[in-house]
């Protein structure tokens, strides 16, 4: 006997849901590692440490967009000799979003991972989270092949400096046959804060040390200084005691060891927000 196959999903459904999605402007995009989710349950606070996950269950949050523009994901119709048309397909589609100003961090962090594959969802002002089904009881992310942005960091005579965000979408069908959504009961946005590199620096003073962020050079000690003084061994590797006084960490490191911040999920446990260590520059001793 014959395989019999059978034909999957050619059936038309022009019904409408009971109660009909009302979508509002995108505010947020969220980047997870290619093949991950956002999970199934969602509450306040959730994102927020979501934001401070170890690798690879972190999520990358860009925001804020103040405008959407679609390229492409049309379909793309032909026809052989005199035969009617038919579509041979849907066309690559890019969603470029613009931000409210120009990001620096941002824009280098983005710019240095362009080859990296992303899943994102995107969340708009009606508190709806949009991805994909995925077949899964979570709601999947939109597969990316690429997401780069395009800058510019000096006023013009007529516009102020200005940064899009553009997504390239993997696979423009699948992305709309599978297209799939789910409605938060609060608005996540004040938590979907990504987090910023830091250095850690030794003052000419051994032992004293500042925080400053990695792109632009800004001291950010007094802003963490007492919050890790207070958690000393949680968030710092490699020291026994620290104490902060004007400015300054002063830090008892473990013999034989140069004290790092850990993880930015051990800071966050010790409520220290928005910061991960890209370097620690101690001085060179004579």
């Amino acid at each position: 006997m014959r395989n019999i196959r059978t034909c999957e999903g050619v059936t038309l459904e022009t019904g409408v849901s009971a109660c009909p999605i009302d979508f509002g402007h995108i505010k947020a995009i969220i980047l997870v590692e290619h093949g991950k989710t956002l999970g199934t349950t969602f509450s306040p606070g959730d994102f927020e440490q979501k934001c401070h996950a170890d690798v690879p269950n972190r999520i990358y949050p860009i925001k804020t967009v103040v405008e959407y523009a679609k390229s492409g994901g049309e379909p793309q119709v032909g026809n052989i000799g005199y035969g009617g048309n038919g579509v041979t397909g849907i066309s690559a589609q890019t969603d470029t979003f613009t931000l409210d100003k120009f990001y620096d961090n941002l824009a280098a962090s983005i710019t240095k991972n362009m080859n990296k594959k992303f899943d994102a969802y995107y969340l708009d002002d009606n508190n709806m989270l949009i991805g994909v089904n995925n077949g899964g009881d979570a709601l999947g992310g939109i597969p990316m092949s690429t997401v780069y942005c395009t800058v510019v960091p000096h006023p013009t005579s007529s516009a102020k400096a200005s940064m899009t965000v553009s997504l390239c979408l993997e696979d423009a069908r699948k992305a709309i046959e599978n297209f799939d959504y789910v409605q938060l009961d609060f608005n996540p946005i004040d938590e979907l804060n990504g987090l910023v590199e830091v250095d850690m620096i030794e003052t000419s003073t051994p032992g004293d040390w500042i925080l400053v962020e990695h792109n632009g050079g800004m001291d950010v000690t007094d802003r963490y200084g007492t919050l890790i003084a207070t958690g000393a061994t949680s968030v710092l590797n490699g020291a026994t005691a620290c104490t902060y006084s004007n400015g300054k960490l002063t830090i008892t490191a473990a013999q034989g060891s140069t004290p790092s911040l850990k993880g930015a999920s051990a800071l966050y446990a010790a409520d220290i927000v928005g910061i991960e260590l890209n370097k620690v520059w101690k001085r060179a001793t004579t």
